[in-house]
């Protein structure tokens, strides 16, 4: 799949200054925006609200926000991949007018699942009251609209937008939620950081609409890509659930576990740890996707122009080296940066997690998890390119091993000590990595093979 095109190569093509550093900013902002500025924003927002509300309604807020991230991602995961293969294959095939109805389809059936899911356990599961269980379900909604419609910002062409929406959204959030907190307390503080999600999604949904061909098609015609397509939408349930399956484990039964209340638990020692170490991954997720988008990208679609407009056998094989290079690079570069990024965490990890008092348990921690975001990093990026060869079968199969590889070894290293937290979801993401990796060189092997064979839809 070749997935939808950025519109970063404009910004880079004059390779000035500002057009370079317009472009990375694009590249995290799509890439990592939601993962990790919402991050960022709770840390922020938690360390305000210390000095406003008594530990336990902290524990509440922090622990619900979490969760809710959990399950938008979980649930939205199948809807995401599903609407970029569709996206993609609706600008394959120049029927861009029928992008912004699957807009409007996709994020009116996350707001439906979400709302239900969000109504059943927040008011069912979770002993907190009426209306802070009301904005907790009201958050889940907006927070899969978001992840839904970062389906589509790569198909934008105003990055500036993407980056205000973002940082318009989730400060007014930060703010709304410190002041309201001083007067309702923590309802004020769910109600303020709801307020905030409202203000992105209006923003990311004006973008979208201002750009796109508004359509005069079904809205729900991409629903048909689910029975299309099942492989892709279990990749994106396992890897999205293999992303969360450990923090689960370590909620429900870790020996640091914390009961917050009814069925939302917490494990201080690995959260904020790994939330930590997640941080991480921005530089290295901003190169690889800006390279893939822009040099790997017109590669790949050189290659099949030449397949596809008769080339000569020297021209294809020519046209497969210069896509094999313009990959290695891509991932020279990744290597590169995140092992940097990753190194430089880990020796200074005392120095900079003296900012958010952590103890000496959780640096720990936070160096072990560290490797496995660096490693999970590289998997995604491998992921993606498998994504681009069509190789559903083989995402499918990275992506399940990851979930249970993760759950499996995360469950066994919560029943030792904390001197092993962590290496669960580092040797997890290692082994999907060599798997996904060893597929990819595969593909790249028998690239020829898999270009002139039919193959089914």
């Amino acid at each position: 799949m070749a997935g939808i095109g950025f519109q970063l190569r404009r910004l880079t093509a004059p390779r000035t200054f500002s057009g370079v550093l317009g472009a990375y900013a694009s590249a995290a902002a799509i890439s990592a925006g939601p993962w990790i500025i919402s991050i960022i924003a709770l840390m922020v927002l938690t360390w305000l609200l210390h000095q406003t509300l008594p530990g336990d309604q902290i524990r509440l807020f922090t622990a619900s926000v979490t969760h809710v991230y959990a399950f938008a991602l979980i649930l939205t995961g199948p809807l995401q991949i599903v609407l970029t293969r569709y996206t993609a294959d609706c600008i394959s095939l120049k029927h861009e007018d029928r992008i912004f109805p699957s807009f409007k389809g996709g994020v009116a059936l996350a707001a439906l699942l979400s709302a239900l899911l969000g109504g059943v356990f927040f008011f069912r599961f979770v002993h907190a009251g009426v209306m802070f269980s009301a904005f907790a379900a009201g958050l889940l909604v907006y927070v899969s609209c978001i992840f839904v419609s970062s389906v589509y910002l790569s198909a934008l062409r105003k990055y500036y937008g993407i980056v205000f929406a973002f940082a318009a959204g989730y400060g007014s959030g930060v703010v709304a939620a410190w002041r309201l907190a001083l007067q309702y307390g923590v309802n004020g503080a769910m109600a303020g950081l709801l307020i905030g999600h409202l203000v992105l999604f209006v923003f990311l949904a004006l973008c979208i609409r201002r750009e796109l061909k508004t359509g005069a098609g079904s809205a729900f015609t991409f629903v048909k890509s689910f029975a299309k397509f099942p492989d892709l939408m279990l990749c994106g349930l396992y890897y999205n659930l293999g992303i969360w399956i450990d923090k689960f484990l370590f909620w429900w039964l870790s020996q640091s576990n914390v009961r917050v209340s009814g069925a939302l638990h917490a494990a201080p020692d690995y959260d904020l740890a790994i939330y930590l170490s997640l941080l991480s991954i921005a530089p290295g997720m901003a190169v690889f996707i800006l390279q893939v988008e822009t040099d790997f990208a017109e590669k790949f679609h050189q290659y099949f122009d030449t397949v596809n407009q008769g080339g000569t056998l020297s021209e294809v094989i020519s046209a497969k080296r210069m896509l094999i290079y313009s990959l290695r690079d891509g991932f020279n570069r990744l290597l590169k940066v995140q092992g940097v990024t990753t190194a430089l965490l880990v020796v200074y990890a005392n120095e900079l997690t003296a900012w958010f008092n952590v103890t000496f348990i959780q640096i720990g921690i936070f160096r072990i998890t560290l490797f496995g975001t660096f490693l999970l990093v590289m998997f995604l990026a491998m992921l993606t390119v498998l994504f681009y060869f069509n190789d559903r079968r083989g995402a499918l199969l990275c992506s399940f091993v990851f979930l249970v590889a993760n759950g499996l070894l995360s469950a066994a290293t919560v029943v030792q000590n904390e001197a092993w937290y962590g290496f669960g979801f580092v040797v997890a993401a290692g082994l999907a990595l060599f798997i996904a990796a060893a597929r990819v060189n595969h593909r790249l092997d028998n690239l020829e093979y898999h270009t002139f064979r039919i193959q089914p839809e």
